[in-house]
Parts: C-alpha cells; sequence; structure tokens
C-alpha cells in the first residue's frame, strides 16, 4: 500500500499532498493501518475495517470517515474504543453507522447488501473526499 501512494505521488497528474484511500471489509482495515503508518495519506473511508491499535491512533494525520453497518456487532465492538482515541488524540474523523445495514452492506453483489445505505455512504464518501482532497 505504502508503494501505492508512492505511485501515486510519482504522476504528473496527481497532487502529491492531497491522496486519498478507501477500503472494505480486511481492507477496511489495511486503510485504517496505511493510516496509521503513513502520513501521506490526507483522507480516508475505511468501511467496516477493524481497528488499529490504540496506541496508532496518534500517528493518524488523514481525515478518517469510518464506515460501519448498524447491525455489525462483530466489527462495531471497537468503534468505542476507536473514536475515544480518535477523540483524545484530536484527530480528524466522523464515524458513519447506517441502521439496518450489516457487514458488506456495500457489495452489491452479496446477500448483506443494502442498497439504501450504499448509496447514503457513497455519497457521504464522496463529500468527505470532496471536503478533504479537493479544498
Amino acid at each position: 500500500m505504502n508503494g501505492g501512494v508512492r505511485y501515486l505521488q510519482s504522476l504528473g497528474y496527481v497532487r502529491a499532498d492531497r491522496i486519498g484511500a478507501m477500503g472494505f471489509c480486511f481492507g477496511g482495515g489495511m486503510v485504517w493501518l496505511l493510516c496509521a503508518r503513513n502520513p501521506d495519506v490526507r483522507a480516508a473511508a475505511p468501511f467496516y475495517g477493524s481497528a488499529p491499535a490504540t496506541s496508532e491512533v496518534g500517528n493518524i494525520r488523514a481525515a478518517m470517515l469510518g464506515v460501519y453497518g448498524g447491525t455489525d456487532t462483530g466489527i462495531n465492538a471497537g468503534i468505542p474504543a476507536l473514536e475515544a482515541a480518535l477523540k483524545q488524540n484530536n484527530k480528524t474523523h466522523k464515524m458513519m453507522t447506517y441502521p439496518g445495514a450489516g457487514h458488506a452492506f456495500f457489495n452489491d453483489t452479496g446477500r448483506a447488501y443494502n442498497a439504501a445505505a450504499a448509496d447514503a455512504a457513497w455519497r457521504d464518501t464522496l463529500s468527505w473526499f470532496s471536503q478533504y482532497l479537493k479544498s
């Protein structure tokens, strides 16, 4: 993932200081880790990703939009500690939980797909990236 960030930064048509990341499920957890370990990511939207260790949250420089399904009790159990660490470290963040949506609600090929939640999450993600990557 760090190699991907460096590659994007090497492209003449990419603003090297405006790198964003998003991922889903395992990929969402990897986005949290990327942001905790790579200061060049400016904004991110991890979808129902496992939280990083709270000891790593202080390293995050990216504006973080956490995207979660309201009925995803396993992943959601980590949200309170993560949000407390984000607040304690004065990190720009917003945690979005979509009622009635479960884990993998954005995956339109799976049984957990929730069109209303996916649509809302996509609009929220685009707005987040617009705010933190375009400005």
